[in-house]
């Protein structure tokens, strides 16, 4: 074979191999980018960034369970059978509220309506820029979530998705494996990798020392909360009353509290919460649940893996505890349920216990 056949032959057989694996993800669809799965296919879960945007628009659903890690350990059958709906989990470990809110605009942009929305509210996450993203996990994949159809190449020849996803997929198909995809009480779930207990939730922490300094919230940081709240949380809520947006700030453990005492920060903090807290009331279709003052939880630390993350059964009792005020048609002062009324009192009581709590009693000898 001469030399220029032999390239000729090459280059022919590299178009076709190139071919045939961007036609097999394209067939295949791991990651939903073109439509709702096969239904001779099984689809494992498991690339949030990459699977959740196009589920949001192609699966069948009426509800949505969202958030960070915090969300991660809830169940979808849980609110399906408490609330009567049809649930998608689409959590984003990490995420910023800008993340968040964007995959939510996803679900009405695609034509579903939703009934509920599940969505946690972390602290950490509010005095950020209202546009952040999370640049420090690796390259969100925009090719995937915009409309730009020269740059799905980056999905159709990805090796990742061809030799992850696609190809394992058509195995099962060809061995005969029944169709379906991963449960949303599976996907995300992270309660069996991890041990729970205060050694975890102290990570290692020997002691609790008084502030040298009191950093009280600064106009810049209530600014910057101001608009993050205001764009990822708020805006979306007065664009469809048709949904009730379920809230809730994750009950952090006493260590992580703990901590932001030592360094000064209880009280900034605090202007946080009432300031993200007054904007979200707003909202007659925001419910804001705050679940703190659950000293019982938070204070004990078997229920965590570290300072924030706890066990699957607090994601439990928490879906039980809102479907159960929400349940309670009126009860707008329930035990959980921040209100006009009641939140001021809510926030000094827990401030109060922040500031006098002997944080010493959590340390393990």
């Amino acid at each position: 074979m001469t030399g220029k056949k032999w390239f000729v032959t090459f280059l022919l057989l590299s178009l076709i191999t190139v071919s045939l694996l961007g036609g097999a993800v394209f067939v295949v669809d791991p990651f939903f980018h073109y439509r709702a799965p096969r239904e001779q296919l099984f689809y494992l879960l498991g690339d949030q960034r990459s699977q959740n945007d196009g589920i949001t628009k192609h699966f069948d659903y009426d509800a949505i369970i969202t958030g960070t890690s915090m969300a991660e350990n809830f169940r979808a059958s849980q609110m399906d059978e408490l609330f009567g709906v049809n649930t998608i989990k689409v959590c984003y470990s990490g995420a910023t509220n800008k993340e968040l809110n964007s995959n939510l605009e996803v679900a009405y942009n695609s034509g579903h309506s939703v009934k509920y929305v599940l969505r946690t509210i972390d602290y950490t996450m509010l005095a950020t820029d209202k546009d952040e993203m999370r640049t420090d996990m690796g390259e969100f994949p925009v090719w995937l979530t915009n409309d730009n159809p020269f740059d799905d190449v980056k999905y159709l020849l990805n090796r990742d998705v061809v030799i992850n996803y696609t190809l394992p997929c058509l195995w099962r198909f060809i061995t005969g494996t029944p169709g379906g995809y991963t449960s949303f009480d599976e996907y995300s779930f992270t309660g069996n990798d991890n041990t729970f207990g205060a050694l975890e939730a102290l990570g290692g922490r020997n002691s609790f020392e008084e502030p040298t300094e009191i950093l009280p919230a600064t106009n810049e940081e209530l600014e910057l909360l101001a608009g993050n709240v205001s764009q990822n949380i708020v805006a979306l809520a007065k664009e469809h009353p048709e949904t009730t947006f379920l809230y809730f700030y994750p009950p952090y453990s006493l260590a992580y509290w703990g901590g932001i005492k030592e360094e000064g920060k209880t009280g900034k903090f605090m202007s946080f919460i009432k300031t993200a807290t007054e904007l979200m009331l707003e909202c007659d279709n925001i419910h804001i649940y705050g679940f703190d003052m659950e000293t019982g939880i938070t204070g004990d630390l078997s229920n965590y893996r570290d300072a924030g993350h706890y066990s699957p059964e607090i994601n439990a009792w928490i879906l039980d505890t809102i479907a159960g005020e929400e349940k309670n048609e009126g009860a707008v002062s329930g035990a959980h349920r921040l209100t006009g009324e009641n939140y001021k009192e809510y926030l000094k009581e827990f401030e109060s216990y922040l500031e006098g709590y002997d944080y010493t009693t959590l340390l393990v000898e």
